[in-house]
């Protein structure tokens, strides 16, 4: 039987995160900006209030997207024997199954699915964690524990 191993990474720094989640959420004001400038100069005068009204509403739903998906709360991530949990400082607690979301090499994106079908996203960045980061990947795409055969295996039929 394969033996599981106790494994716990400190996640502190989302840098890479927040940078990515901005750079996405300025691409979307900027496209929404562009589609208002164009339908600006195709719409009649009552037409225009609507273009902006859609315009900012679209705007300040992805700023408060953004806000929120910045807001990325640090802890503790541990695994032992296949359970994975994630401990935030303020003392919440999740476990569940850990899946890998995206790996850009430099950056894992996780997702902590628990028994009640709920997710907690942790984003992970290689720096300020170099010397975890290759225990980190291994754990993160190790194969659950494999559970032990039964002591006694069904009698083959008497020829």
């Amino acid at each position: 039987m394969r033996e599981s191993v106790y494994f716990e990474v400190r996640l502190r720094r989302f840098e890479v995160w927040r940078v990515a989640v901005w750079l996405v959420a300025g691409a979307a004001i900027a496209a929404t900006v562009a589609w208002a400038v164009a339908m600006w100069k195709s719409q009649p005068e009552s037409g225009r209030a609507i273009v902006l009204v859609v315009a900012a509403v679209l705007s300040s739903a992805t700023v408060g997207l953004a806000l929120s998906l910045a807001r990325v709360e640090g802890g503790v991530l541990t695994c032992a024997d296949g359970a994975w949990a994630f401990v935030s400082d303020a003392g919440g607690r999740r476990t569940g199954t850990l899946e890998v979301a995206m790996d850009l090499g430099a950056f894992l994106l996780l997702r902590l699915v628990s028994r009640r079908r709920t997710s907690a996203w942790l984003p992970v960045q290689r720096r300020g964690m170099e010397a975890q980061w290759h225990g980190l990947r291994c754990a993160v795409y190790s194969p659950p524990p494999v559970a032990p055969v039964a002591a006694s295996l069904p009698a083959l039929p008497a020829e």
